[in-house]
């Protein structure tokens, strides 16, 4: 039943699929998305490089340099990853219509824990990333959802019947997606394609003309990038997910306030509990240049070489308030003396919840507190406080449903903000390092789908409702595919 008040700033429930409970949720898994009108993702994975790695190996390392500017180049270092590593969490956000005015929806997170059967790599960096960020790769490697990666055109068939029944479950969750035939979703999300790819669909192409001709083909609702979006529009501002998410989330409730059309999400299933406390003692001191109550580094870049021992705060809606406040100034193209971030920064929104319970689901729940203001408008909370909350919310934002969440929910207002225009960012996925030109889903002129592609179609094509998309005896997608209908160039 629902409670019909906003529940404020920084919620997100998700349902969390395992391998124990994913039969009982693949059927309202797979309605979900059937319902959806766009569906948004992210994935969580034990590698984006190649670290120092062994001899007995004997790799080419000139061949995995994931920021090659060439595509072709670019395109095979990241197949090599991506095809020697794995997925090991991945979130989907399925957006449904709630009510006929514009930004009104529905929402189902779900985040699915993942444990490939293949043998893999494992970059420590990347390990390291996601324990420190909340991953517990005990619950992946005792709850994690069996399957293997790149059937071609199905995956073995092992002697455990459950194994088999698992990897079957999460590739139809990949598929039902595919049969939708809605917008995707993904924020600076091409290694997000190209693992889900890998994992549920085949082997990747050898060129990235044909990968993107299948995606165009799977996809005809077509591909948003909400980092591409953002790039584009507000190309001086912080491009990380989490900022743009609290960014985005306020904007609307500016735009709500002044009974202008605005997002207005509804999600279900909230348990509530509470983050450990960080002690103190153990923070080691700021590497900020200014007396800000904020961390600098995490202000502008989404990330932190002290991470949650950092003395400054990481909380997004202080940070936001600081510089809304003019306290001050934050140079997003600061250099910055920490490390490479390992993924792209991510979460959260301006609710209503809906409490009706659901004992079959396994659901967590993530709240920050309002930010606390004087009448002066000045910061009443202590630094400590907000970023004792903070420090929750730092770790949920690499959780895959969170992020692909905070993804969808960005892409919704930016559907408000721009309108009918939206579509002039159909099918350009951003590229890291080359934020003036993206990544066309578009079929090239001599370009051809993958024998991948065409395996795994003449698969599920005896099956009309699971057919994966409609594709003549040409070989070339139907008139109504939306990238037809889409100026490239832009």
């Amino acid at each position: 039943m629902s409670t019909g008040k906003n529940i404020g700033l920084t919620s997100a429930v998700y349902n969390d699929v395992t391998r124990s409970n994913i039969e009982s949720l693949f059927p309202s898994i797979r309605q979900r998305i059937q319902k959806s009108i766009f569906i948004s993702i992210d994935t969580e994975f034990t590698g984006l490089a190649i670290s120092n790695p062994s001899p007995v190996f004997k790799f080419n390392t000139t061949e995995w340099v994931t920021r090659a500017t060439d595509m072709g180049e670019k395109y095979r270092a990241m197949t090599n990853i991506v095809k020697t590593h794995a997925l090991v969490s991945m979130g989907i956000s399925t957006f449904s219509r709630r009510h006929t005015r514009p930004g009104s929806y529905n929402v189902d997170n779900f985040n699915f824990t993942l444990q490939q059967q293949n043998s893999h790599l494992i970059n420590p960096n990347s390990v390291a990333f996601l324990a420190q960020n909340g991953f517990d790769l005990n619950k992946q490697a005792t709850e994690g959802i069996r399957y293997f990666g790149g059937p071609n055109p199905k995956p073995p068939s092992v002697k455990t019947p459950e194994i088999n029944e698992e990897g079957w479950m999460i590739r139809e969750v990949f598929l039902d997606i595919v049969r939708a035939r809605v917008p995707l979703v993904i924020h600076n999300g091409l290694f997000d394609l190209m693992y889900v790819y890998q994992a549920f669909l085949g082997p990747l192409p050898d060129s990235y003309q044909s990968f993107v001709y299948d995606l165009s083909l799977m996809f005809p609702g077509g591909i948003y990038d909400t980092k591409h979006i953002v790039e584009k529009n507000d190309p001086k501002s912080a491009s990380f997910l989490a900022y743009l998410f609290h960014k985005n989330e306020r904007i609307q409730k500016q735009r709500l306030e002044k009974e202008e059309s605005a997002v207005c999400i509804r999600l279900k299933d909230r348990i509530e509990y509470k983050p450990k406390a960080v002690d103190e003692q153990d923070r080691p001191k700021s590497d900020n240049i200014t007396n800000a109550p904020f961390c600098e580094q995490f202000a502008a870049h989404g990330h932190c070489r002290n991470k949650d021992l950092c003395p400054k705060s990481h909380d997004i809606n202080f940070i936001i308030d600081c510089q809304d406040l003019q306290e001050v100034p934050v140079d997003v193209n600061a250099t910055s003396n920490s490390s490479p971030p390992q993924k792209k920064r991510k979460r959260d929104a301006n609710l209503d919840t809906d409490m009706e319970a659901r004992p079959d689901r396994a659901i967590k729940i993530v709240t920050s507190a309002d930010v606390n203001l004087s009448s002066n408008g000045r910061l009443n909370k202590p630094h400590v406080a907000a970023s004792t909350n903070a420090e929750l919310l730092e770790n949920m934002y690499h959780t895959a449903a969170y992020d692909a969440f905070m993804t969808g929910y960005i892409f919704a207002s930016y559907q408000i903000l721009l309108g009918d225009k939206i579509t002039d960012y159909i099918n350009q996925v951003f590229l890291m390092g080359q934020s003036g030109s993206p990544l066309l889903i578009k079929p090239g002129r001599y370009s051809s789908v993958s024998i991948t592609f065409t395996q795994t179609q003449k698969m599920f094509a005896s099956t009309p409702d699971v057919e994966i998309c409609a594709e003549n005896s040409s070989g070339k997608h139907d008139g109504n595919d939306n990238v037809n209908n889409n100026d490239s160039s832009k």
